[in-house]
């Protein structure tokens, strides 16, 4: 996934559906990621938060705090309007990792997930390092299949599948290109 697909934090799932068809590579799952459901606290996370490097912004607020939902909200920009897209965003975590999933609207049952770090104001996210992944799931490693050039679908993982996911040993996610979002205004 591209960096500038990512700018718009949890609102690229429409845009990474187009990217899949024109070569961006995708990677699902078929339920949220993560084993257990964070318990959201809304003064940590609503607010509105921004991409400096790709002037984005998003409104968050938390729907469910004990099953760890999200609702997101952005500005979409096409040719000739803007849409106001929202997304119900699950955040879960497996080890010591988070994740955020929402599903998809071209791809209902399948979710699109990046691992976050959040520390007071500010929250990292990564991308899943296709590559990598996409080998692991052809060794067997990892449960899910490719079903297209661009396109992989996890299946849900189980403790080992995450201690593979999570582990130091493998790098499977893109550390190389993290989206960083400050939050720039309290709810």
């Amino acid at each position: 996934m591209t960096r500038s697909v990512a700018a718009w934090l949890f609102v690229p799932a429409v845009l990474a559906i187009t990217g899949a068809l024109s070569g961006c590579k995708v990677t699902f799952s078929t339920k949220p990621m993560g084993m257990e459901a964070v318990n959201l606290n809304p003064e940590e996370w609503n607010g509105i938060w921004r991409d400096p490097a790709n002037n984005g912004f998003v409104a968050v607020r938390v729907a469910d705090a004990g099953q760890g939902v999200l609702e997101v909200a952005g500005v979409e920009t096409r040719e000739d309007s803007l849409e106001l897209k929202k997304l119900r965003v699950h955040v879960r975590q497996a080890n010591n990792w988070m994740f955020l999933s929402w599903e998809s609207d071209e791809r209902p049952g399948h979710y699109l997930w990046w691992k976050i770090k959040r520390s007071e104001d500010m929250a990292v996210l990564w991308a899943p390092h296709w590559d990598r992944i996409v080998k692991l799931v052809r060794d067997g490693a990892l449960p899910g299949k490719q079903v297209g050039e661009n396109v992989l679908v996890l299946d849900e993982l189980d403790s080992k599948g995450y201690s593979i996911l999570t582990s130091d040993e493998n790098v499977l996610m893109d550390w190389e290109n993290p989206i960083v979002l400050l939050r720039t205004k309290n709810r």
